[in-house]
């Protein structure tokens, strides 16, 4: 017995190839040119509302900040600060830093600025100006010069205040230190130093709730800091001439005492000068230091011509190369050794020119040594001379020596005596002048800081800057709204538009169809009441016992049924020469709205008078008899099970023209049964019956019957929910994307047409209804 084949088999063979030479599997979409100012204005369009309401908040924050803060004025007096005091006295120490050194120009400033701020100087100012804390609050002017905000803050805080228990005070061992103490740092938390930029000038500030008190305080601290840097310099006049005075009677003493040690010395010695006679000795040993200094020099270079005698290097002694009558001898001998070998190789000795020519030769070497030994004598008898001549230079630089120290030994304890004696009058000498200068300086009492302008009441509060304060927190809400609002982009995986869902999986998007329930809700405008008025001219069957999600429920000119004419249209010009006849919808997950989708697509399909076809493939959970409300009954998984022929698996619906296989009984198999020859067959069979053909199936992530059915259909439409995720219809894109399978393209399904990405693909209709309505 032969075995038959399974009727649940995958079909295996490659599709035959498309008639038509274009299809939109081919369509490319332009690479994504990155984020453009239009992507970031609609964003900012989506997110307006919290742009808004964060900008609101922190303008209202900022707002009670500014009406709940004292008011401050802040009054400011000039001080020239010169870096050299006035030279009243013509010999007056100039201490100031030069005027090209910029750096010490930059750290005198900088030590006077802190000088401003420092405490001690605050610390005069208070004691001159007889000022306590209380009068630096304000009092009860700055009271009243509260705004109504900050007047009811303090009044709920001082009933809160109120309904809590008092607690004890501690009571302070020292408060007068502390209320001192206090006062300073209140004072210092209100002073501000500041410079003018590029001059001598500095402005001395202070803030406080009353203008009066402001300009009193700053008057007050320039000049207290002009008198404090006169009495800091009087004060180091006093100190310099205190110390001036104990020094003078030091030296006076150290004059004293070395003025007597030279008259005792001078008496012991019987020294009365030692000028002239100290000259002569020591110019004769300079003399005689300079003829030794000669001697040893000639009695080195002879010393160096005797040890090259002695080597028997003569010919290396300079009286030898520059001696004539050796340099002919030389010559002659030259010339006679060559006319010797020239003759000897001609003839034998005892030929008689040659042995004339060999006795003259020796002659003019006898002649030639001779006159070299009379050199070698006369250079060795110089050597002994200047031997000589050295040590009797030496010795009488040794006696001379002995009387010039003689005389020295003397003479430097004398000229030690009279130099400590000439210093120390001279010490005393400037000592003394130094204390009249100082003296006379300490009764000029001149400064180099002048105050230039006094401080003035202002008429406005400088703190706080409203208009600045308001336009800041006015910035920061719109950053932060903007901030905020990339933010939860950033965080939103879903699509935002058919064209960042064309760019992301790079299929073209053919329709986009708003979501059913939002169109009647508050919110919409003319769409909500063109929507009403078209559903109040629907038959009341229609209006009453129909299913929403139809076509068929919603007027013939509303949004619904345009939004799946445009699916309509866009099919059928998807491919060159004639559009795809079956056609399977599918979605990545459950619950995106393909089975609607499917329904309506041939619902619209149909109103063109063709025969159309919608087969629910998807036999796990089928829906499709249930929107069109036909009876499920037998369907196809009897059919491709061999159980009914297809004549029976298809039944009549409501639409004129529109035909439903059902899903029919539950199966266990249902992959085996849509991935078998049966279903490709039932398929090619239908598509000689019927104009256009619909397959509903499972979604693709969840099972692999939509990948199946896929590779025997003629194109693929994935239907995407605007609030699924990007990354799942990639996916699902990535597992239809096999060389079996065409994907038409995507419908964007249930998007909110509130939205700023996708109102202008419906804007052109409502304002062509709405002209059209007013017009009427």
């Amino acid at each position: 017995m032969t075995q038959q084949p399974s009727p649940y088999f995958f079909r295996r063979v490659p599709p035959q190839p498309p008639e038509e030479p274009i299809d939109l599997q081919e369509y490319t979409v332009a690479e994504d040119q990155g984020t453009t100012l239009e992507d970031y204005w609609r964003l900012v369009k989506r997110y307006r509302w919290l742009i808004l309401a964060c900008t609101f908040a922190v303008l209202v924050a900022a707002a009670l900040y500014t009406f709940t803060r004292t008011p401050l004025y802040t009054a400011r007096a000039t001080l020239l600060i010169e870096r050299k005091p006035p030279r009243v006295l013509k010999n007056q120490q100039d201490t100031s830093v030069e005027s090209g050194d910029y750096y010490g120009a930059m750290e005198y400033y900088k030590t006077q600025y802190e000088i401003l701020k420092s405490r001690d100087l605050a610390a005069v100012a208070l004691r001159e100006g007889a000022l306590t804390n209380g009068d630096l609050s304000g009092g009860k002017e700055a009271d009243s010069k509260k705004g109504l905000v900050a007047d009811l803050w303090g009044a709920a805080m001082d009933w809160f205040e109120s309904l809590m228990p008092a607690a004890p005070k501690p009571k302070s061992s020292e408060p007068a230190s502390v209320d001192v103490k206090s006062a300073i740092g209140t004072y210092i938390s209100m002073l501000e130093i500041k410079p003018v930029q590029g001059t001598s000038l500095v402005r001395v500030g202070f803030s406080t709730p009353d203008p009066a008190l402001s300009a009193r305080l700053a008057n007050t601290h320039a000049s207290a800091y002009v008198r404090y840097g006169l009495e800091l310099r009087s004060q180091t006049n006093e100190e310099a001439l205190e110390f001036l005075q104990k020094k003078l009677l030091e030296l006076k003493e150290r004059v004293e005492k070395s003025e007597a040690a030279l008259n005792s010395y001078r008496r012991d010695k019987g020294i009365i000068s030692l000028d002239d006679k100290e000259n002569i000795i020591l110019d004769r040993l300079v003399d005689l230091n300079k003829r030794l200094t000669a001697a040893e020099a000639d009695r080195i270079g002879l010393e160096a011509q005797v040890r090259i005698i002695r080597r028997g290097n003569y010919d290396a002694l300079p009286v030898v190369a520059n001696n004539s009558i050796i340099q002919g001898l030389r010559n002659e001998i030259g010339r006679l050794e060559n006319e010797r070998i020239h003759l000897s190789k001609e003839f034998k000795p005892g030929y008689p020119p040659l042995d004339k020519i060999n006795a003259q030769l020796e002659n003019s070497r006898r002649r030639m040594l001779a006159e070299i030994q009379s050199e070698i004598k006369t250079i060795e008898s110089a050597y002994q001379a200047a031997v000589t001549r050295e040590q009797e230079l030496r010795a009488r630089m040794q006696e001379q020596k002995k009387a010039t120290l003689n005389l020295k030994d003397s003479a430097v304890q004398y000229a030690i005596l009279a130099r400590e004696v000439d210093t120390n009058r001279q010490l005393y000498d400037s000592v003394l002048q130094r204390m009249k200068e100082m003296g006379v300086a300490a009764e000029v009492r001149t400064s180099n800081v002048y105050l230039m302008d006094k401080a003035e009441p202002p008429a406005a509060p400088s703190y706080p800057n409203t208009r600045r304060t308001l336009l800041l927190g006015l910035l920061l809400g719109l950053a932060g709204g903007v901030g905020l609002a990339f933010l939860l982009e950033r965080l939103d995986n879903t699509f935002k538009g058919p064209e960042e869902v064309e760019r992301y999986i790079q299929l073209p998007n053919l329709a986009v169809v708003p979501d059913f329930s939002l169109l009647n809700k508050p919110g919409y405008g003319y769409v909500s009441r063109l929507v009403n008025r078209a559903a109040s001219e629907l038959p009341a069957a229609i209006d009453g016992d129909s299913n929403k999600q139809l076509v068929l429920a919603h007027h013939p000119l509303s949004v619904v049924v345009e939004a799946y004419r445009m699916l309509r249209s866009s099919l059928l010009l998807s491919r060159a020469g004639e559009p795809p006849h079956i056609v399977l919808i599918t979605s990545a997950t459950r619950g995106e709205g393909k089975t609607t989708t499917l329904i309506n697509t041939a619902i619209v399909f149909a109103q063109m008078g063709v025969r159309t076809l919608v087969i629910d493939a998807d036999l796990r959970r089928p829906r499709c008899h249930k929107v069109l409300e036909v009876e499920n009954g037998v369907g196809l998984s009897e059919l491709l099970a061999g159980q009914i022929d297809v004549q029976k698996a298809i039944k009549p619906t409501a639409a004129d023209g529109l035909f439903l296989m059902s899903s029919g009984a539950a199966c266990p198999n249902p992959a085996e049964l849509l991935g078998s020859k049966k279903m490709n067959e039932t398929l090619l069979l239908l598509k000689e019956q019927y104009d256009y053909i619909f397959v509903d199936s499972s979604p693709v992530m969840a099972v692999s019957d939509a990948v199946m059915l896929s590779t025997m259909v003629e194109g693929v439409l994935l239907v995407v929910d605007g609030k699924t995720s990007k990354t799942l219809v990639r996916e699902a894109r990535a597992r239809l994307s096999n060389p079996y399978t065409k994907i038409l393209g995507v419908l964007l399904n249930r998007v909110d047409t509130r939205n700023g990405d996708y109102a202008s693909y419906y804007r052109h209709y409502y304002h062509y209804y709405h002209d059209d309505d007013q017009m009427t």
